[in-house]
């Protein structure tokens, strides 16, 4: 039997971390460690059980049969070993740092949910990774809090995601266009402002309409939601939002007059395994508030 004198707990951790990943060198990023001290870590970890524990493959490792066997009990052991230090006082972290990843536009809803939170104490940073890369940089913990298109997970071991509730895509103008067009041929003639990220990105109206072999009449192209507000209030353009978004920016909305709603499903992922403390978990919930009722929305708009 092996002796627990002999264990380190740091062991523990990387084995959970490989187990997780399925691969040493995410491992390795999630742990804050170099590959080597993970390859090192887990070098000691089959001298002390005596097992291979994990077998390269083509897409990084597999568990063997002894490690399937200690995931379950080794994953409930830190569990409990967290749940037990969250009870200290002092091992809560003040001020604790979350890197948020969400559109510009819901940032201020975000800020001020987290602020009003009776235990607001946290450093808020927002970053916006490329769409590609953002779930990777969540999962190796560069990231704290997603919020992007619902996709499946596949692959991507310990993440987990919340579905939001489904929003659906309006026509927004502002105080530069008198009425928003009532038809489908004013509507694909309407000048209209695209907002993207990405160089040559396509909305899911543009997608809609593309099954058609329609198009829209686009007069500009930005990356920032405030830089088209501005834009619409002081010349004739639209925009095709999602209904949150137009909120959040008080601009006006009328339905797209498209034969059937295009739909905007939004989830927000986390990865909580590593760094995932009590006081990001009360985050978590303060945000999926914020997204989850309109009138929270519309409430920031007034402020706006």
């Amino acid at each position: 039997m092996l002796d627990l004198r002999q264990l380190d707990l740091n062991l523990l951790l990387a084995f959970d971390a490989i187990y997780q990943q399925r691969s040493v060198t995410r491992a390795a990023e999630v742990m804050c460690l170099s590959q080597p001290a993970m390859s090192n870590a887990l070098r000691r970890l089959r001298e002390l059980c005596g097992d291979p524990l994990f077998i390269k493959s083509r897409l990084g490792v597999t568990p063997t049969l002894v490690a399937h066997r200690l995931a379950d009990y080794v994953r409930a052991a830190l569990e409990s070993l967290r749940d037990g230090l969250r009870m200290i006082p002092a091992a809560r972290q003040s001020h604790p740092l979350l890197r948020i990843s969400c559109l510009d536009c819901l940032q201020p809803v975000l800020l001020e949910a987290l602020l009003e939170s009776p235990h607001a104490d946290w450093q808020v940073r927002y970053f916006q990774p490329r769409r590609r890369d953002a779930l990777q940089e969540l999962a190796s913990g560069k990231l704290d809090i997603l919020i992007d298109l619902d996709q499946p997970l596949a692959g991507l071991a310990g993440l987990h995601k919340r579905v939001l509730p489904a929003d659906h895509y309006v026509f927004a103008y502002g105080a530069g266009l008198k009425q928003p067009p009532r038809t489908l041929e004013a509507f694909l003639q309407q000048p209209q402002i695209q907002i993207s990220s990405r160089r040559d990105g396509l909305s899911p109206v543009d997608l809609h309409l593309g099954l058609k072999g329609l198009r829209r009449t686009l007069a500009a192209s930005t990356q920032s939601t405030l830089a088209a507000k501005l834009m619409a209030e002081r010349q004739p353009f639209g925009m095709s939002l999602p209904s949150r978004v137009a909120t959040v920016l008080g601009l006006q909305q009328a339905p797209l007059p498209l034969d059937e709603p295009v739909e905007l499903k939004l989830a927000l992922y986390i990865e909580s395994r590593y760094r995932f403390e009590r006081s990001r978990e009360e985050a978590m919930h303060c945000l999926l508030r914020a997204l989850g009722e309109p009138r929270a929305l519309q409430e920031q708009a007034r402020r706006a």
